[in-house]
């Protein structure tokens, strides 16, 4: 049997929950109640912006890995099938090691935009 090649797992269902758990006990901890739907809004915008800020040198990393360029073109900044496993390792690398200031930070647009 012919093993495939698999891409990055998509984590976003993972890092959306854990995200918001940790949002709701920080906001609970400074005395506020928050609004859960409020929280995971606000933690879907965060890591969508998150990920329209680097998806583009994620995909420039799995080219230079591949070694098939010095650079990236913009051919290959329009193929789909990268652009979405660029994505996913965005995603996945802030599951696994969030910014410091991230939860921070959508805690404090949740209470902004509540």
């Amino acid at each position: 049997m012919k093993k495939q090649k698999v891409g990055t797992p998509d984590l976003r269902d993972k890092l959306v929950t854990e995200t918001v758990k940790k949002v709701m006990a920080l906001l609970k901890s400074k005395g506020q109640e928050p609004d859960r739907t409020m929280v995971e809004k606000t933690t879907n915008e965060a890591i969508d912006d998150f990920v329209a800020q680097w998806y583009e040198v994620s995909l420039e990393a799995i080219e230079l890995k591949d070694g098939e360029a010095d650079f990236v073109t913009d051919e290959e900044l329009d193929d789909p099938e990268l652009i979405h496993e660029a994505k996913l390792r965005v995603i996945k690398e802030l599951y696994e090691e969030p910014p410091e200031d991230f939860y921070e930070t959508i805690a404090q647009s949740a209470v902004a935009s509540h």
